[in-house]
């Protein structure tokens, strides 16, 4: 993890576990108002993959609005970084401030519990 000028935190992709879980989420492509609807497969703090029938191609910038407690949402910048054909997309969290980090954890840790 690194820490840019702003003091906004990057993730490194690679060093975190990915976490097996089924939630419902909504995403929006940046510069549109529509929200989409998807399913989470999986999650670490370095991102998600999302099940959708929304047509998506690698590179699109979304933010994943993640619920990360009752009645509070939380969005999350992202970017498509894997598309395939059966509607599975890797999506990769493009930064996180500390908050966002320690929410993100907290969900995984609840959602894990279940």
């Amino acid at each position: 993890m690194t820490q840019d000028d702003a003091g906004e935190l990057h993730v490194d992709r690679r060093r975190f576990p990915r976490f097996n879980i089924k939630l419902p989420i909504e995403f929006t492509i940046m510069g549109q108002e529509r929200r989409y609807r998807a399913m989470v497969d999986n999650i670490s703090l370095a991102g998600v993959l999302l099940v959708t029938d929304e047509p998506l191609t690698q590179g699109t910038r979304v933010i994943v609005h993640l619920p990360s407690a009752p009645g509070v949402r939380l969005d999350i910048q992202a970017e498509i970084v894997r598309a395939s054909v059966v509607g599975e997309f890797g999506v990769a969290f493009v930064r996180m401030t500390e908050d966002e980090i320690e929410r993100v954890t907290a969900l995984v840790e609840r959602r894990s519990a279940l």
